[in-house]
């Protein structure tokens, strides 16, 4: 009986300081005409990003002077986007704030064992439960729990796929040379290439208009969904059928290009990336010179 009563207090305690730091917060904002952001840490310092997930494998991303790449549970391209979203944690209004009474305490707010933990630079963030009322998050910080409003806890709980940039051709790269089939019908290649700042193919059928439609197509191809392949499967896929050589890179990127009942997918083997994109995308990435007209 002693027992219930004083976990009760202790409750009522810190429900009772929640409520004084939130209000405290408010009107110390109020008074300063400032918000309170969760941490000074600036995005623009941030160059490396450790998300911990229960059960599930460790996501690490990182920028050393080149753009944001996923290194782990494997490497890929990142999605800046969905890097922009995490770094928004750090400009995070705060609505309340209280130190815990002690470690035990933590459980309350789903902070003993918490949803996710997320690093950047050594600085880690815990997400726990969300508030009843207000439904905003308790995020633990340096000692202190922190009520924030929450928008980026779907993406942290997600999986490594979800990190990778669904861009087939990344921002930072240009297309100077192809080779691809005509269409999913003819696996006959053709080759275009910039010349001079021209593009020019050998099949004299496609003008120039229609092949800088093209280029364009490919150097902006944004899947609906990229997916890591098991080795295995990759194993079983025939060889690349399309090569794309970039500004400034000796060796093309070699894709495998797949159908499904609904899809047209491309599979770089040296990623082991499967960039999923409507079946439609097809006539806008393939010639198909057997619809031209004269």
């Amino acid at each position: 009986m002693k027992s219930s009563y004083f976990t009760n207090f202790i409750l009522l305690l810190l429900v009772v300081g929640l409520f004084w730091f939130s209000q405290h917060s408010t009107n110390k904002d109020t008074d300063n005409n400032s918000v309170h952001l969760l941490t000074s840490l600036n995005p623009a310092d941030i160059n490396t990003i450790d998300i911990q997930q229960r059960q599930k494998n460790d996501i690490k991303l990182i920028r050393n002077n080149t753009p944001w790449q996923l290194m782990s549970p494997y490497p890929a391209p990142a999605s800046q986007t969905r890097i922009n979203l995490i770094l928004s944690l750090l400009k995070m209004p705060v609505h309340g704030e209280f130190q815990p009474m002690d470690t035990a305490s933590l459980a309350q707010f789903g902070l003993d064992r918490p949803t996710v933990i997320v690093s950047m630079n050594n600085e880690s963030f815990a997400f726990g439960d969300v508030e009843s009322i207000s439904k905003r998050r308790y995020v633990l910080y340096q000692h202190m729990i922190y009520l924030i409003d929450d928008d980026v806890t779907p993406l942290l709980t997600a999986n490594a796929d979800s990190f990778i940039d669904n861009r087939l051709i990344s921002e930072h790269n240009t297309i100077e040379k192809i080779s691809l089939p005509h269409s999913l019908d003819n696996s006959d290649i053709l080759q275009i290439a910039n010349v001079d700042g021209q593009w020019h193919s050998d099949d004299k059928k496609l003008t120039a208009d229609q092949l800088k439609i093209l280029i364009d197509s490919w150097q902006f191809a944004y899947a609906t969904q990229v997916r890591k392949l098991a080795q295995e499967t990759l194993a079983a896929l025939p060889g690349p059928q399309i090569k794309v050589w970039l500004k400034g890179q000796q060796q093309p990127v070699s894709l495998i290009l797949q159908t499904t009942a609904n899809n047209f997918t491309l599979v770089n083997p040296d990623l082991g990336l499967e960039y999923i994109f409507p079946m439609a995308m097809s006539t806008q990435l393939l010639p198909d010179t057997t619809t031209q007209t004269n």
